[in-house]
Parts: C-alpha cells; structure tokens; sequence
C-alpha cells in the first residue's frame, strides 16, 4: 500500500475518528452475520456451493496445503530477521485455486459484514479508499483458512473411521492409506495361506506382509481425493460448531483487527491466523503415523 495515501491517516483525527467508528460499527454486525452465515441453515447454504466445480479442485487444494504452510513458516523466518516486505510477498502468495464457497464468503464479509459496497455519504472518500486497499488482503487470508478447517474436519473424521474400522489412529490420507494398504495385501495373503485362512491371519498377523509400494501410493492417492472432498462439504458440520463455540466470533474480530492495523500502518505486521499452523499439526502426525507403517 503506497505511503502517499495512508499518510493522511496518521495524522488527521478526523479521518482517525471515522475509521474507528467504522470498525466498531462492523463489530456490532458479526453477531447478525454469524447467525446469518454459519448458523445450521446458514451453513448449507454457504456450503452446498461446493458441488459442482469445488469437487474437481478440491484435491489439488488439498494437496496444497502443506507446501503453503511451508511458505508461512518461511515468511516468519523472513520476518523474525527484519526482512517484513519480503515476508509479505511471500504471505501474498497462494498454492490453490479459487472455489465457489470461497467466492461466495468473500462476497457476504464484503457486502454484509464490512458493507464496502455500500456508498457511506458521511465518510471521507481518502477514508473508502483506504478501506478498500487495507481489506483487501486480510480478507483474502481469511477466507483461504477455511481450508484448514476443512482440512482438520476430514483429518478428525479419517481418525475416527481409522479407529473405528482399522483399530489404528490414521488422521489423515498418508496414515490411512498405508494402513488400508497392509491390511489389504494381509487378507490376500491369509487367504492364500497353505495352512487355511484363519492360521493365516494369525501367521501375518505375527509376521507383517508389505504391499507393494505402487499399491500403497495408489491407495494413497484414492484416501487422499475422498478426504479432499469431505473436506470440501465440511464446512457445514464445522460451521455451526465453530459459531457455538465462538470460533467465528473470535476470528471475524482478529480480522477486523487486521484491517484496522493495515489502515493505520504502511507496513503492519502480517495477518496469520493460528488456525493454519494448528491445522498442519494433523499433516505433521499423518506423514510421521505412515512413515513408520513401513
């Protein structure tokens, strides 16, 4: 954001006052948006979005999650050495494809939550401006997160099954694919054992056959797109749950945070929300549970 243009900013307590009211006022919306958007109701609407197009993009979105977080960790390294505009370009940066459900939210924060489409007759044109350029990019941010929450709905959801079906913790495609992998080449060999298939399930079990690895990395690859696309739909069982426990209230303010912190600064500290870093915790376990499965 050019300085020339949030210099007035700083220095007028006219405008100062307008963008603080602004915000407030924003924050006295996010009740009647939660409500509105991820609520039961709210949460269907927004979601069914997905089918159609987000299904064909959702395993390559999910596939791209572990190199952007890769990206965030290097642009805090970048930061934690004063390099601040290098780690905002690298925050910039997005591995993934837009999707419907993405495009409709931007479109309720914008329209219903921060009203920018709205002409507001009594704030400085200097002041829209500002707000335009300063949401721009938190928003963009924000609405990329719901990624990881879907990504840990699926993870959750594949550790349940895994311990439900496989009695093995499995939260996620790498961990699940491998042991789905196992368990397949044992049943084969038991029922090919010479023995009959019931010693044959007591031998394998006690001396473990190893599938081949092209048939690990394809059920792998086959764990992997149905996770994605649960994690496509799951917005509407974490949604509502997020709105009950306060999750959404919570993040819409750290977001109005950030756009008030980027109006008032030509160089604020970037927006990253946590939830990204919690989110790859399941990535981190799921790659280690599959490695030692081999």
């Amino acid at each position: 954001m050019s300085e020339d243009i949030q210099q007035p900013y700083l220095t007028d307590p006219v405008i100062q006052g307008q963008l603080v009211s602004y915000i407030e006022a924003c924050r006295q919306r996010i009740p009647t948006f939660v409500n509105r958007h991820f609520s039961l109701q709210g949460a269907f609407q927004l979601n069914r979005l997905a089918l159609g197009g987000d299904i064909l993009v959702a395993p390559f979105n999910f596939l791209m999650g572990l190199p952007n977080f890769l990206l965030r960790l290097i642009a805090m390294l970048f930061e934690l050495l004063g390099a601040h505009r290098l780690a905002r370009r690298l925050l910039k940066i997005h591995l993934g494809l837009p999707t419907r459900v993405q495009q409709a939210l931007s479109t309720h924060l914008y329209t219903d939550l921060l009203m920018l489409s709205h002409h507001h007759e009594d704030a400085d044109k200097r002041l829209r401006q500002l707000l335009h350029q300063s949401a721009r990019e938190p928003l963009r941010i924000y609405v990329q997160t719901r990624n990881v929450a879907g990504d840990i709905t699926a993870g959750t959801l594949a550790a349940i099954l895994g311990l439900i079906l496989l009695n093995q913790f499995t939260p996620g495609s790498f961990s699940a694919g491998a042991a789905i992998a196992h368990l397949v080449a044992s049943e084969q060999a038991a029922s090919e054992f010479f023995l009959g298939e019931t010693v044959g399930r007591f031998y394998y079990a006690l001396f473990p056959v190893n599938p081949p690895i092209g048939i690990v990395m394809l059920t792998v690859l086959v764990v992997m797109v149905t996770i994605a696309l649960v994690a496509a739909f799951s917005g509407m069982l974490h949604d509502p749950i997020q709105k009950r426990t306060g999750i959404h209230q919570r993040r819409l303010n750290q977001l109005l945070d950030a756009i008030e912190k980027s109006a008032c600064q030509s160089l604020a500290k970037g927006y990253r929300p946590k939830d990204t870093f919690v989110g790859r915790i399941y990535d981190f376990i799921d790659w280690v549970k599959g490695l030692l499965s081999f």
